[in-house]
């Protein structure tokens, strides 16, 4: 005998997963953090042909950044342009960037 709601909720798991993943394929930026001389540096990479960063957190406001050698927001990016920020006394674990696209939440070691 078969189970019609075995079917239909692994027909939905699969959809999510792949809307997630897909999604996450779309974000504008690829983002990474690493830790140079006791300063959390995160660099954001544009994947996208033209994106506009409207502006960003570093750990929901808690955390002190500064955006490095770049003049202030708006600024526009090509595909492969990036910026870098320095995150100082704390631990980088969710950046969100705001852009002309939506608001975009990156989660780091979590």
């Amino acid at each position: 005998m078969k189970h019609p709601f075995r079917q239909l909720a692994l027909a939905g798991a699969i959809a999510v997963a792949t809307a997630a993943t897909s999604h996450a394929s779309e974000t504008p930026f690829q983002v990474s953090v690493q830790v140079v001389q006791g300063v959390s540096v995160v660099q954001l990479e544009s994947v996208a042909n033209h994106v506009v960063l409207k502006g960003f957190d570093v750990n929901r406001g808690n955390c002190k950044t500064k955006l490095g050698g770049i003049d202030p927001l708006p600024l526009t990016f090509k595909f492969g342009n990036g910026v870098k920020l320095f995150a100082y006394s704390c631990s980088v674990k969710e950046v969100s960037v705001a852009t002309n696209q939506g608001t975009f939440t990156y989660s780091f070691g979590r």
